[in-house]
This record gives structure tokens, sequence and C-alpha cells, in this order.
């Protein structure tokens, strides 16, 4: 999905059924279920849908569930009606989600990362002092809260790196200013 979906929080269609994009808001409720069928996409990528399923019918029907804002029960009842339908909502689900289910793991350590020890406050701290607020964040998608949050490192960044060019220019002023004082004072 391109980054005008993501932002947008456009959901697509399967028939009449819309497939929502996971939001923050209710990230502990999705987040294991989804973890689960990402380390089994991450582990088998040459499975397909069917197998994602059979291997974590549970776990998929929760993830589905909470993409249509349906309950469990409304949407094995959904399953009831049409056999075939669980393998295409899946899909929907993993595409509409790419944000999530593609994300590479960490190559390092990073203090910001919210899966770390990082407290999820810290990572709110540093998108609210970059101009969202707390219910922005939380109404955002996963994969927006992603980029967000990736435009808020690179900000912070660029705002260290400022400040070291800063400081070592002021470093060199004083220096200079430090000998042309010691100059007046030898030739006094």
């Amino acid at each position: 999905m391109n980054d005008f979906f993501i932002a947008s929080n456009r959901p697509i269609k399967v028939g009449e059924l819309s497939v929502h994009q996971l939001q923050m808001h209710n990230f502990d409720e999705w987040s294991g279920v989804a973890q689960t069928i990402k380390d089994f996409l991450n582990n088998h990528p040459d499975k397909t849908t069917q197998k994602i399923f059979d291997t974590h019918p549970f776990e998929s029907t929760q993830l589905i569930a909470h993409c249509l804002k349906y309950s469990t029960e409304q949407v094995i009842d959904l399953f009831k009606k049409d056999d075939a339908l669980y393998i295409l909502l899946l899909d929907a689900v993993i595409k509409v989600n790419d944000a999530f289910f593609t994300e590479p793991k960490p190559r390092h350590q990073d203090d910001v990362d919210p899966r770390k020890k990082s407290s999820w406050f810290n990572v709110f701290q540093l998108l609210a002092s970059n101009g969202h607020s707390h219910e922005s964040i939380m109404q955002m998608t996963y994969g927006s809260f992603q980029q967000y949050l990736k435009a808020a490192q690179k900000a912070e960044r660029i705002k260290m790196r400022n400040l070291a060019i800063a400081t070592r220019a002021q470093n060199a002023i004083n220096k200079k200013f430090n000998e042309f004082i010691k100059s007046l004072e030898k030739e006094s």
C-alpha cells in the first residue's frame, strides 16, 4: 500500500465488507494475534493463506474480526455462510496492514522502538514534541504511526546534528576569541 492509502486510513472492500487498517488505540488487543501471523509469514514465506489459517485459525479469526470491526461471533457467522470468505478476508487483512506484516526486524536496539524497553509514553512524547496530539496518535493506523515515528526520529537526528554543528562552531569562535584576548595581553 502507498503512503497516501496508509495516511488516509482507507479500508479495502471484499464484496460488501470493509477491511480496515489496524489502529494504535487498540494495539494491545490485536498485536499478539497479528504477531503470531507475522512470525508464521516470516518463517514460512512460501505458505499460502490457507496454510496460515489452518495453522492459526484462532489468531486469523481474531485478526479478521479486528479489521472488519466485528465481533468474533459475527466473523464466524460470515464463515458459515461462505466457506471461502475467510481466505479472501485474511488475504485482504494482510494486504491492508502490509506496514505491520512486512516491517523488518530492527537491526539494532533503538530506544524509540516501541517494542523494546522504551515506554510507549516515550514514543508518544517524541511524536507529541513533533506536533502530534495524544488523540491523533491513538487514531493513527499502525502504518501511519510507523511513518510518523520514522519522520520524528529523522527530525530529532537533524536537530542533534545541527546542535553539534552549532556547538562546534561556537567552540571555534571561542578559541579564536581567546587567542585574540591572549594576543592583546601579550602586546600590552
